[in-house]
């Protein structure tokens, strides 16, 4: 199974889980890695996220197929409306699916294409959690599996601290488009992480950028600090 997102904590997210549905993943960072990959590998199902810088997952799937690769593909994506969905089906994808998505939705999509055997991790019961770290939503999205978790939220961490780096006061004006593809990823990675107070201050400036808003600087330094605070939760979790 070829498994192509840009987003490195959803990636993790779906190669992991796809592991302990009894799978093997092989995963591509954009769509010429993945290019790369089936140019010297067959696989059985692609699951292509529709936004990467190089090669978004419509025009990654007709580069497949001109390659010959016919195997069923599946579009993700952490922007979906009816026109999208549409499209998408339009282009040839068999199912699309919208991040952030949790194992057991992961696990109903991919039932007919599982090998027999494949089983998951059983659920855990979970503790009370704090406002910026909600374990319970995190859990039940990745299926109980508390490894998978930490793994992801040190993804997060990361992803936090260069944005931390590049979040000052200007960068929404100064790059609008490129601040919002991250926010557009930062979103799905937070949803697998259950960053719920960071997903929606990124979803509020998301916003603010996509319809042009006159003074986007109040939402940024709501971004940031929500960046800080979930940082600090994640560097104590």
């Amino acid at each position: 199974m070829l498994v192509a997102d840009d987003d490195p904590v959803s990636l993790a997210f779906l190669t992991d889980a796809l592991r302990r549905l009894g799978c093997a993943p092989t995963a591509a960072a954009g769509g010429a890695e993945a290019l790369r990959e089936a140019s010297s590998a067959s696989f059985d199902l692609l699951l292509l996220d529709c936004r990467m810088p190089d090669l978004g997952g419509a025009a990654l799937l007709a580069a497949l197929r001109e390659h010959g690769v016919a195997a069923p593909a599946m579009a993700t994506s952490a922007e979906l409306d009816p026109a999208t969905n549409a499209r998408l089906l339009d282009r040839g994808f068999v199912a699309v699916l919208e991040k952030p998505l949790t194992f057991a939705e992961l696990e109903r999509a991919l039932r007919p294409y599982l090998p027999s055997s494949g089983g998951a991790d059983a659920p855990m019961a979970t503790p009370p959690t704090p406002a910026l770290l909600d374990d319970a939503s995190a859990l039940a999205a990745l299926g109980g599996s508390r490894d998978a978790l930490r793994g992801l939220r040190q993804l997060l961490a990361g992803e936090l601290r260069t944005l931390r780096e590049q979040l000052d006061g200007d960068a929404a004006r100064r790059e609008p488009h490129q601040l919002g593809e991250r926010l557009h990823r930062l979103r799905a990675s937070c949803g697998f992480c259950g960053a719920n107070a960071l997903a929606a201050a990124a979803a509020a400036l998301q916003r603010a950028l996509e319809a042009n808003v006159d003074d986007p600087a109040p939402l940024v330094a709501a971004l940031r600090a929500a960046t800080e605070a979930t940082l600090a939760a994640l560097e104590t979790d």
